[in-house]
């Protein structure tokens, strides 16, 4: 097949391809190079290198299939020639090859699922540890966790409130936690929070509980009889969790 050096694909190095021959044979051959044709200019339109990688693979996947379908010059008056009524069918062929393809290396690419939440029972032993330091009681602990997220590091509020302990982000700030999703770094600025209500209100639970949950300024100015019912439940909840339970 003769080439016109003056018309390469310009980026590939392919020559553009000449008009069909009245050859059988070349016919063929020539139909399926301008399959080939068709992809390559079609893929110097895209930007995307990943697009491009895909393209080149069709490309050589409409190589391969020439060979399967091309004529063996020494057998070109046996008669058989490939009748391809339209050049789409080798197109479709080597979609259905670039689909299989496609899923192959989709399985192959990295996870970009989240990384793995924090078990429970990796959440109890740090529940242990920031208790010591702080020094409450790991119970008391476990039941506002339970209360407030029921063990879920991930866990958001409506109004904001965020992780375990579910820290409205000003309270966090002040606190000094920088990530309240992470488990350890929210327990710690939690149960800080909570000791530091209950030594305002000399131990007493229920004032530090309303506190947490509804706010001080709330408990300070309004008092307990005042509470909303959500407080009320909140409190009855966590004192519940606290009393031990028959097994």
């Amino acid at each position: 097949m003769s080439i016109d050096p003056t018309k390469m694909a310009g980026g590939f190095g392919i020559p553009s391809l000449q008009k069909i021959a009245a050859d059988p044979a070349d016919r063929n051959n020539q139909r399926f190079n301008q399959v080939l044709d068709r992809a390559v200019n079609h893929s110097k339109t895209i930007e995307n290198s990943q697009l491009q990688a895909a393209e080149l693979a069709k490309f050589a996947q409409l190589r391969l299939l020439q060979g399967l379908f091309s004529i063996d010059e020494g057998k070109a008056d046996d008669g058989f020639y490939p009748d391809f009524q339209s050049v789409d069918l080798l197109q479709k062929m080597a979609a259905q090859q670039s689909q299989i393809l496609d899923k192959y290396y989709a399985n192959q690419q990295p996870s970009l699922l989240k990384p793995e939440q924090k078990g429970r029972s990796e959440i109890e032993q740090m529940i242990d540890q920031v208790a010591k330091i702080v020094s409450l009681a790991p119970e008391l602990i476990r039941s506002v966790v339970t209360a407030e997220s029921d063990y879920d590091p991930t866990a958001a509020s409506h109004a904001g409130a965020q992780g375990l302990m579910q820290l409205m982000p000003a309270t966090a700030q002040e606190l000094g936690v920088q990530d309240s999703f992470d488990p350890l770094q929210n327990l710690s600025g939690g149960c800080r929070y909570l000791k530091q209500l209950l030594v305002k209100y000399d131990g007493d639970l229920d004032h530090a509980l309303a506190a947490y949950n509804w706010g001080q300024g709330n408990v300070d100015r309004h008092g307990l009889k005042n509470m909303p019912e959500e407080t009320r439940n909140y409190l009855a909840k966590v004192k519940n969790l606290l009393e031990p339970h028959p097994t």
